[in-house]
C-alpha cells in the first residue's frame, strides 16, 4: 500500500491530535512519508473549529499548534470539484479534496461517509481498519464487526 493518497476526515484528525493519550498512528504514517495525506482549506478550517468547541476545551496555542501540524503532514489543495451528495456540507469537503488529489482512501468514522461504501472509485474505511490494513495487524472486532457470525 506504499504510495498511497489519503485523506483523513476532521475526525481522524481530531482523535490523533487533540487527545494526548491518542496513539499518532495516521498522523506518523503522513508525517514519515508512508502514505501522502491530502487537506484542503475547508478540512483545515474544519479541524481548527472542531478543536474549539467546548467539549474539546483545549488552549488557543496547542489548537494552533494542531492545525499546524494537520497542514504541514497533508498536501494542501483548493478542490477543483463543488459536490452535494453527501448529508452534510464538512463530509462534502472530504469528498471534493479527495477527489482533486485522485485519494486512493478517505479515512473517516463517520458513519455518513462510512455509508457511501465508497465514492467514485475511492474507498471510504475507518481509521482502524485502514491502520490494520496499512500496518498488517490483524483485524479488531468492534462495531458491526463485532455482531457478525465468525463462521461467516
Amino acid at each position: 500500500m506504499t504510495g498511497r493518497t489519503v485523506v483523513f476526515d476532521t475526525n481522524v484528525l481530531v482523535a490523533e491530535l487533540a487527545f494526548p493519550d491518542e496513539p499518532l498512528a495516521c498522523v506518523s504514517l503522513a508525517e514519515s512519508g508512508a502514505v501522502e495525506a491530502a487537506a484542503s482549506p475547508a478540512l483545515l478550517w474544519e479541524f481548527s473549529a472542531v478543536l474549539g468547541r467546548d467539549h474539546l476545551p483545549l488552549p488557543s496555542e496547542r489548537r494552533n499548534i494542531a492545525v499546524e501540524r494537520a497542514a504541514d503532514l497533508a498536501r494542501v489543495v483548493e478542490p477543483a470539484v463543488s459536490l452535494d451528495v453527501a448529508d452534510d456540507d464538512d463530509d462534502d469537503a472530504v469528498l471534493e479534496c479527495a477527489l482533486t488529489v485522485g485519494a486512493d482512501s478517505v479515512v473517516s468514522d463517520d458513519y455518513h461517509l462510512r455509508d457511501l461504501d465508497g465514492f467514485a472509485g475511492i474507498e471510504v474505511v475507518t481509521r482502524e481498519a485502514f491502520l490494520d490494513r496499512y500496518l498488517d495487524r490483524p483485524a479488531s472486532i468492534s462495531g458491526d464487526d463485532a455482531h457478525r457470525n465468525p463462521e461467516g
